[in-house]
């Protein structure tokens, strides 16, 4: 049983809040001193062999031996340095490579160098993903360098200048742009910067590499040239989501160390931008963005384009991701003087949003848009921009650093799949999908960008005296993680911040080995897709299928012929452990249509209290609903997606129940409904069920519960429910 003892996760920010930044300014500290301590048991971390070359450590993995490749023992079927050397060989030995193919195995092959990848970074992430053979080329005098270099200038040639009309033929928008100053950086650092470009060339990505396609608008809607100098750009005209702030902030900075010139900023809302260079104008707009839209420090990703409190908060793997970005690129551009107080507090709360969500087998967010191997990667961006900016304990170095490892272990041996005709991340093949913003065309950029973050984090840990290290054995990061609270509440904003009435939070339950997160966020624009529902994720046992929606774990109703899920309006969130279980309770005031962006004069007034119970292998939901004014029946369908295969599936004699075999489910029963039916749920006619790819892999059965038509008139209300039981993760 759980313990009954309630707890609360509170971790006070280190008195040794300096940050660790050398003398030189490259924001880190070579010694060792930041990882010392016992480690969390007094059992020893398994040492690496020497003959190894530190085999077992994110070194190994990252970049491996002195030739790259794969030490005795890593674990990993090629290293990252490999596997990107292996992308720049498929781009070097193609004559023409506009031309050079990524064959995933399902019969449709993509050209993913072409102009209609739809990722407009691609430049930029070809830029910096290839920079970094090149300089462990240069730095090791490899006879092959030129002819890497020829590639790469061609490539920079093609991308860069090459005009279709008036448009250039390879669009770098944004991130695009941030990425390609990263690389510039990484060769001036090196002393390659005018060997790899010419003084045209420099000349031409000066002008190219700007935020100015982020802010402002001209007749077609959009604009990439920057004002007249003298010409400032109002800081509030942000075309896209408020997390480009980060984005642009990341290229102003990049720029000032270059010794580039950046336009200047004015704000029709607060005077004191006019009075700084735009690196900090941004940074400061970007911290009044977090400060303002989430009482808890977290970035409220819809608030760019919704107005009113009930329009707002969409919280998820990027709310808490931002503040690590922000640190990170706080410190590639060598401004940790503004790394502020405040700043690190917001990096904190992230740290503890992430902390009870640690496992021995580097999995990551598990609810929301863009997950997969970014859900793992995201962990390990927070906690390494945490461990640069000192709010880490020794003990929470080694378990971050451990984690870390963990997860680049695990995106070499199931995110990265060497059996594919074109070895490569896998995340739209063999039962995987992806949001559609990641659609299978951008599969080469990908694989560029998910590299580069766990070359640049290993980079930083090796600086931070962890080069070769081997990390915590899994009993000692085990026993840490059994000492955490069973449950962690994290309000994304408060119950007493009167701007934001309904409840966003996050409770994640520990319950031996797995992790589960109930995720309560408004999301406007993502609320009708499984990621964002108020129903439990977990790894292996119930996860949402991305950009699509059915009635996942929730009471889904059809009224009027129409379809209503409880998603957003939620009040009254109460979690208390009692009895050795976790109890969650809270009440959604309202039902919202089952549609993208549906108006808000569409709500149902419709009413649900749930209740959630958390205990030893089983949680059990039980939603009782309301109203006070609908007149017609409703009828309601609630389902369990599994992903245990269909065969091994046995539907129980009772009708509302059903057993797994070969899966972490081992039961799951109805209560409330008046029929069930099981039913296969990977194909339908022969073809891929396009609901049943999750980013984890697929689904194959569904467990179907529903009522028969009734009305809730007089006061009546039903009660629904559902039980899940499940084994413990080995």
């Amino acid at each position: 049983m759980l313990s009954s003892k309630k707890t609360t996760l509170a971790f006070a920010l280190s008195a040794a809040t300096a940050l660790l930044f050398s003398a030189c300014g490259d924001g880190v500290n070579d010694a060792s001193s930041s990882s010392a301590g016992n480690s969390p048991t007094n059992s020893p971390a398994p040492t690496p062999d020497p003959s190894k070359n530190g085999a077992i450590s994110l070194h190994g993995i990252v970049y491996g031996a002195a030739d790259t490749s794969v030490p005795t023992g890593a674990g990993v079927p090629i290293t990252m340095m490999g596997q990107m050397r292996a992308l720049f060989d498929l781009i070097r030995k193609s004559s023409d490579f506009t031309q050079v193919v990524m064959d995933l195995g399902d019969g449709s092959p993509v050209h993913v160098l072409d102009t209609n990848t739809g990722d407009k970074f691609l430049p930029g992430k070809l830029a910096l993903g290839l920079s970094w053979i090149l300089i462990d080329m240069k730095t090791k005098g490899d006879p092959a360098y030129a002819d890497y270099l020829a590639t790469y200038q061609k490539i920079t040639i093609a991308m860069m200048t090459q005009m279709t009309g008036s448009n250039y033929t390879y669009a770098n928008t944004s991130w695009g742009e941030y990425y390609y100053l990263v690389a510039l950086n990484n060769f001036q650092a090196h002393g390659m910067l005018n060997e790899v470009f010419s003084d045209a060339m420099l000349k031409t990505l000066q002008a190219r590499l700007n935020f100015c396609d982020m802010f402002g608008a001209d007749a077609s809607g959009k604009t990439d040239t920057c004002p007249a100098a003298g010409t400032p750009i109002d800081v509030a005209s942000l075309n896209t989501a408020q997390n480009y702030y980060a984005v642009s902030y990341g290229i102003a900075g990049l720029r000032q160390k270059l010794g580039w010139s950046n336009p200047t900023f004015s704000s029709t809302t607060d005077a004191t931008v006019a009075t700084m260079n735009a690196r900090d104008a941004l940074l400061y707009t970007l911290t009044k963005h977090i400060r303002n839209d989430s009482s808890g420090g977290f970035s409220d990703e819809a608030s760019n384009t919704h107005t009113t409190y009930y329009d707002q908060a969409r919280y998820d793997r990027y709310s808490t991701l931002l503040i690590g970005e922000v640190t990170e690129r706080t410190l590639e551009m060598g401004n940790q003087a503004n790394l502020t107080p405040e700043l690190k507090s917001y990096l904190r709360n992230s740290v503890n949003l992430i902390l009870p969500q640690l496992n021995t087998n580097g999995e990551g967010f598990n609810y929301g848009r863009s997950i997969g191997p970014y859900g793992d990667s995201a962990f390990m961006e927070v906690l390494t921009a945490a461990a640069n900016a000192g709010v880490l304990t020794d003990q929470e170095m080694k378990v971050a650093y451990t984690y870390i490892y963990k997860s680049a272990l695990r995106f070499s041996n199931f995110w990265y799949d060497p059996t594919l005709p074109t070895p490569s991340v896998n995340m739209w093949v063999k039962g995987r999908g992806t949001d559609s913003y990641r659609g299978k065309p951008r599969v080469m950029g990908e694989n560029f960008s998910l590299l580069h973050q766990y070359m640049y984090v290993n980079a930083w840990w090796d600086k931070l005296g962890f080069n070769g290290k081997a990390p915590l054995s899994d009993t000692d990061m085990q026993a840490y993680l059994d000492a955490l609270p069973h449950y962690t509440l994290t309000w994304y904003n408060q119950p007493t911040d009167t701007a934001h009435p309904y409840s966003a939070a996050l409770i994640t339950v520990r319950d031996g080995k797995r992790v589960i997160n109930l995720n309560l966020s408004q999301a406007p624009d993502y609320n009708s897709y499984t990621p964002y529902y108020p129903a439990p994720s977990s790894d292996n046992l119930a996860y949402g299928t991305t950009d699509l929606g059915y009635a996942l774990l929730i009471p889904q109703v059809t009224y009027n012929g129409k379809t209503y899920i409880p998603v957003t309006y939620y009040k009254n969130l109460n979690v208390q452990e009692t009895n050795g279980q976790v109890v969650v309770t809270f009440d959604t005031a309202k039902f919202r249509q089952a549609a993208k962006n549906a108006l808000y004069t569409t709500d149902l007034d419709l009413q649900v209290h749930t209740v959630m119970t958390f205990s030893k292998g089983t949680m059990t939901r039980t939603d009782t609903l309301s109203s006070g004014t609908l007149t017609g029946n409703l009828a309601v369908e609630t389902d369990y997606t599994s992903f245990a295969d269909f065969q091994n599936t046995t539907a129980n004699s009772d009708g509302y129940s059903v057993n797994y075999t070969n899966s972490p489910a081992t039961n799951y029963a109805a209560m409330g409904f008046d029929s069930c039916a099981l039913s296969q749920f990977d194909t339908v006619n022969g073809a891929t069920n396009p609901l049943s790819t999750t980013p984890i892999g697929q689904l194959h059965s569904n467990f179907a519960c529903t009522t028969n038509p009734f009305a809730l008139t007089g006061g009546a209300t039903r009660k629904l429910s559902w039980t899940l039981k499940y084994a413990d993760p080995a």
